[in-house]
């Protein structure tokens, strides 16, 4: 390799590798907003097609808004998502929505389960 080739090699390299740390450290959340935005928006429609066929009322439209509530705090304020985040809430969720309806006995349950798993 002649020398003019190597200088230019490490003259290019030190610039890409110093435009990437500056987009990493400045604009990286840029680029992870919108990928929690995605990702609240596809756990959101699963969860309404699970409960597309629950009875609707007032308590229906309380645990979608406490849903929509809950997973974007937990989302936004994580630096990372595990299966074992949602675990817990797929499950109370499976049995809230067995018997198509939901009362406000079962609400309040989910709004103290989601207190407890909000203070971990």
């Amino acid at each position: 390799m002649k020398k003019g080739c190597f200088i230019k090699s490490i003259i290019i390299l030190t610039v890409l590798v110093a435009a990437i740390l500056y987009i990493i450290q400045n604009h990286l959340d840029d680029l992870v907003k919108p990928g929690k935005k995605i990702i609240k928006d596809l756990v959101m429609s699963d969860i309404e097609d699970d409960f597309a066929y629950v009875k609707s009322g007032p308590e229906k439209d309380s645990l979608k808004s406490i849903l929509e509530n809950y997973l974007a705090e937990k989302i936004e304020n994580a630096d990372k998502i595990t299966d074992k985040d949602f675990d817990w809430l797929a499950v109370y969720l499976g049995k809230l929505a067995e018997d198509s309806v939901i009362d406000e006995p079962e609400l309040e349950k989910f709004k103290e389960l989601i207190k407890e798993n909000e203070a971990k």
